[in-house]
């Protein structure tokens, strides 16, 4: 009689962890948690967050390759924070002002501190003031900033959200600076 009992708890306790867990491996980890605050924080500061993939500015890395040697396409899921400028009086017509800052080990020209790159091969048309508080607070954004652009009055900072509130503390100034500018 013994063993026969103690077969059914076995039973009951299978089918209980047979129940509980898809339940548990639902729950968000400690890290999906941490970001789920960073981005409720950045909502409430009035940015915009959204998932989304860009180009590598690294494309050529062994990770694009599949174990046979086949190419990948080079393509990173980012979180895109952003802003939108509002439109400016003295913005005549339908001028627009896009730009494209990315991370980059092959920083030649210089012009932007570190490893930052205009994304285009000539230096975009921007005000001073614009310009001169991009160039001073680049190096101040989070290590896992990959990009840095302004398209259709949308400043967006695209990151992998490896940092903190004090992170996005730091690309909200940056974000709201470039805004105002």
């Amino acid at each position: 009689a013994l063993g026969v009992l103690q077969m059914e708890y076995l039973i009951v306790a299978g089918i209980l962890l047979m129940v509980v867990a898809p339940i548990i491996a639902v729950l968000p980890s400690p890290n999906q948690k941490r970001k789920m605050v960073l981005r409720r924080a950045a909502m409430n500061l009035g940015i915009t967050v959204e998932i989304t993939k860009i180009d590598d500015p690294h494309p050529f890395q062994e990770k694009y390759l599949t174990n046979l040697g086949k190419r990948l396409p080079p393509v990173l899921e980012v979180v895109a924070y952003r802003v939108h400028r509002p439109r400016r009086m003295e913005w005549n017509g339908d001028r627009r002002r896009n730009w494209l800052i990315e991370r980059r080990a092959d920083n030649e020209k210089g012009e932007l501190p570190g490893t930052w790159c205009w994304g285009s091969e000539d230096t975009p048309e921007l005000s001073p003031k614009l310009l001169t508080f991009i160039i001073s607070n680049l190096e101040s954004l989070p290590e896992d900033v990959v990009r840095v652009e302004e398209c259709s009055r949308f400043i967006s900072v695209y990151w992998h959200e490896c940092g903190d509130k004090k992170a996005l503390q730091t690309i909200h100034y940056f974000l709201e600076g470039c805004g105002k500018l």
